[in-house]
């Protein structure tokens, strides 16, 4: 039996380049925790992004960003500690264990009820931190070989290419954008729901952030619309609208896709993400578009709540939502023939190569010819190059090349040495 008997934590505060705008705020630097779960014969350290804008806009408006930030790594700390002494089982068991108290702490420390994905981003270092340790416990050295037996048919895919996903946040000017463009880009992640006027959710906000949505789009198909790419089936640039749940009702929704539709955008609109608020109920299957949850959705409850209200996609995010939800989160899309894929949290390259694994086994969206993958940290960290030097031993962070990564099978193969010991390790040697 193997037990846990040491846990360590740290943290490293990266700067953007600029700030970084969505649910209608911004940020200027993102933290990234770094998580260390030891047994007396094995040691596995993994980084991990935290973002509260992302997992809870209430918390995150609250607060000073640095106060956010230190609420959602104290929630971090308290899981280490409750994992000292306990017996490393499958990690996705250890996580149902954890999360009741966890939830429960988390809403002392923070003062006010918090979304689940708060814990669950808090959480996302521990967990692959965890796998890497059962992997090495259990002499598993790949990927797939962690992959629980319930999720496998949904991770069967063997992708050649993943086509990149570039994030259009508010500022990303045309300059930036035929840049992607013009890099081979096939799928556009746009932000929406910015604020421009009024106090947030009042109808003088609403009506603005409608108003400025539609002139975004707009000003972005001018320009995307003669692109073409072989990894949509149709030739043509797709859309991937993310509101964030920005959005106040239907009606008011209709007006940016009946806007869609006048200058010949909505066919291209591959996905519609959160629309309203995670805890909103309204049914969506009427909707000219896919809509696709991502906030709203972080158990196998949710994905099903979702799919019975119209949804027919769902953002996997193992990289905000730990690799153990994500993985049940798969197979219950995959059981109800629904659409799924990777997002980013503009994380750092280390899971960005962990997402990059999931997206490679999980089917491509109805529109796409080939698997995809969001990844937007080379575009935001002021450090990316200096974070891809943190690597474990052999691991290359290849970049998109026209548009794509290409998946060989030497990326199949040596999928295990992102288990073995990297460059975040010396953040804890040092201490020692």
């Amino acid at each position: 039996m193997s037990v846990i008997v040491k846990t360590d934590l740290e943290f490293v505060r990266e700067k953007l380049k600029s700030p970084f705008g969505f649910k209608g705020r911004y940020l200027d630097e993102l933290w990234q925790t770094v998580a260390l779960v030891a047994t007396e014969r094995h040691t596995a350290v993994a980084p991990a992004t935290e973002s509260v804008l992302w997992s809870d806009g209430a918390v995150f408006g609250e607060n000073p960003p640095a106060a956010a930030n230190a609420l959602m790594m104290t929630v971090t700390a308290r899981a280490l500690r409750l994992l000292e002494g306990r017996e490393l089982v499958r990690p996705d068991l250890m996580l149902d264990a954890l999360l009741p108290s966890l939830e429960d702490y988390a809403e002392a420390v923070c003062g006010r009820c918090v979304a689940p994905t708060f814990v669950l981003n808090a959480l996302v270092g521990v967990d692959i931190a965890l796998w890497s340790l059962y992997a090495r416990e259990n002499g598993i050295d790949s990927f797939d070989g962690i992959v629980p037996p319930y999720a496998k048919a949904a991770m069967a895919h063997r992708h050649a290419q993943l086509s990149h996903i570039p994030l259009i946040s508010y500022a990303v000017g045309e300059k930036e954008l035929r840049a992607c463009l013009d890099a081979g880009t096939a799928l556009l992640k746009i932000k929406i729901g910015k604020a421009v006027s009024g106090a947030p959710g009042s109808e003088e906000d609403m009506a603005s952030m409608a108003a400025w949505d539609c002139a975004r789009l707009e000003q972005i198909h001018a320009v995307a619309k003669d692109y073409r790419t072989p990894c949509t089936k149709d030739g043509r640039v797709l859309y991937y609208l993310d509101a964030n749940g920005r959005y106040d009702n239907k009606e008011r929704l209709r007006l940016l896709l009946d806007h869609a539709d006048r200058i010949g955008a909505l066919d291209r609109i591959a996905l519609l993400e959160e629309p309203f608020a995670p805890g909103d109920e309204t049914d969506v299957s009427d909707l000219p578009v896919t809509v696709n949850a991502d906030e709203s959705a972080h158990s196998v409850e949710d994905v099903r709540r979702r799919l019975a209200l119209g949804y027919r996609a769902v953002a996997l995010k193992p990289i905000a939502k730990t690799l153990s939800v994500s993985f049940r989160m798969a197979a219950a899309v995959y059981e109800a023939g629904a659409q799924c894929m990777c997002a980013d949290l503009t994380v750092n390259p280390f899971l960005a190569q962990w997402n990059k694994q999931f997206a490679a086994r999980v089917a491509p969206l109805a529109k796409m010819n080939v698997g995809c993958l969001e990844v937007n940290g080379n575009q935001n960290y002021i450090t990316w190059d200096a974070q891809k030097a943190l690597l474990p031993a052999g691991v290359r962070y290849a970049d998109e090349d026209n548009g794509v990564f290409t998946l060989d099978s030497d990326f199949y193969r040596t999928s295990g040495k992102l288990f073995g010991e990297n460059g975040y390790h010396a953040f804890f040697t040092k201490k020692s």
